[in-house]
């Protein structure tokens, strides 16, 4: 059975997914030449949403049963600045994910932001082991395309208890950006995680 969290703003039941996840291929830190231009293309509004949309997706996972996949789920703000939850289910995995990503192709017409939450297994370039993640795609009008957060976490098994992993990675066009480069965008989707009324107190004790 479905955690509660997991189908909370869905009518009915929503199926366990039991493809594999797809993988991502993040490549090696940005060039240091190409970082001001980046960041200037990751506006607030879209960084705030990320960290709104990841704080939802850890809440829906953290009390999951094993084999249990994250049901993909999408956080719309309009331009009047209210947001709109939606999750999406489908028979596989795979399904859920593709049927998710067209919905925020056609949202960015009309929406200011967007962000787009799902499962994924995170495999660095040139390294074999790949580590499950949580992969938020988002957007923000004045974005030329979207951007990636990256946030590892350890769900609850065999008597552990859920984690969540150091600070996440922010990829911009399939490159990782640096600890360094990347502070002042995390800072901002760190606030977007704690304005998650409910996910600000739990956050520290998944660490």
């Amino acid at each position: 059975m479905m955690s509660a969290r997991n189908q909370r703003v869905q009518a009915g039941t929503a199926p366990r997914h039991e493809v594999p996840r797809g993988a991502i291929v993040v490549g090696g830190n940005l060039p240091g030449g190409a970082l001001l231009d980046v960041m200037t293309q990751l506006p607030q509004p879209g960084l705030s949403l990320a960290g709104f949309a990841l704080a939802h997706a850890a809440w829906s996972i953290s009390d999951t049963e094993e084999g249990e996949l994250l049901c993909p789920l999408a956080v719309i703000e309009t331009h009047a600045g209210e947001r709109r939850l939606m999750r999406f289910a489908a028979d596989t995995q795979e399904a859920a994910i593709m049927a998710g990503k067209t919905a925020m192709r056609d949202a960015s017409a009309d929406a200011a932001a967007w962000a787009f939450a799902r499962e994924a297994v995170w495999r660095k370039m040139g390294i074999e082991q790949a580590g499950e993640v949580l992969a938020i795609d988002f957007w923000a009008a004045g974005m030329p395309g979207p951007a990636t957060i990256m946030q590892h976490f350890n769900r609850a098994a065999n008597g552990s208890r859920f984690r969540i992993g150091a600070t996440p990675t922010l990829v911009f066009d399939g490159i990782r950006l640096s600890a360094d480069a990347a502070a002042p965008s995390i800072a901002t989707i760190m606030a977007g995680v704690s304005a998650h009324a409910a996910v600000a107190e739990l956050w520290p004790m998944w660490r």
